[in-house]
């Protein structure tokens, strides 16, 4: 048996109550914990790779969810999680063939304040100055950011998404982990994880 296990923080620290949960290929929930007073969890789940794993506490009410893809667990895992009233979901990064040595990042962002307004499209403005990237542990520099007009059904229609161009470590060829913290400049914020 493997162990993830980690904090969950918001934006004045460590939150209880958090339901972590890892989620098979259909979303459907096969492993659950709820963090302690100081934000603790821990999970026990065999040797693998998963291809979700959730953090969120009053969905809809006072926070949005904290996004994990492709976490390999073997061993032991520490995965520290963040959750407030924005959402980073979607979240996708790779090389692109033939261009500069830099990775590019795909994600679309979900704003609380504006799902709560009714608004269609409900993702925050976002600058350069609001957006972290850290490749392997190491902060990227972000070399580009592109606004993204994502379809998304007949239903919802087009939703606002981001691409950047970001360096990446000189030591890191073969990248395993991209971290990625957004803040709408009001405060707001959401993370989330993509291991390759």
């Amino acid at each position: 048996m493997a162990i993830i296990h980690g904090t969950a923080m918001g934006g004045k620290g460590a939150l209880s109550g958090v339901s972590v949960e890892i989620k098979n290929e259909r979303f459907e929930t096969i492993y659950a914990a709820i963090s302690d007073e100081a934000g603790y969890f821990s999970l026990s789940v065999p040797d693998g790779i998963y291809p979700f794993l959730t953090a969120v506490r009053e969905y809809g009410d006072h926070y949005l969810e904290y996004w994990a893809q492709n976490i390999p667990v073997q061993g032991e895992l520490t995965l520290n999680v963040c959750i407030d009233t924005v959402e980073v979901y979607g979240l996708h990064a790779f090389h692109v063939k033939g261009a500069a040595n830099a990775l590019t990042v795909y994600f679309r962002p979900m704003s609380l304040e504006k799902f709560k307004s009714g608004a269609h499209d409900i993702a925050p403005e976002l600058d350069k100055r609001g957006i972290t990237v850290l490749v392997d542990g190491q902060q990227s520099v972000i070399y580009a950011l592109n606004r993204v007009q994502e379809y998304s059904g007949e239903e919802v229609g087009l939703l606002t998404a981001y691409l950047l161009q970001v360096s990446v470590p000189e030591d890191a060829d073969d990248w395993k982990r991209v971290d990625i913290m957004v803040n709408d400049g009001d405060g707001r914020f959401g993370c989330a994880t993509l291991f390759r």
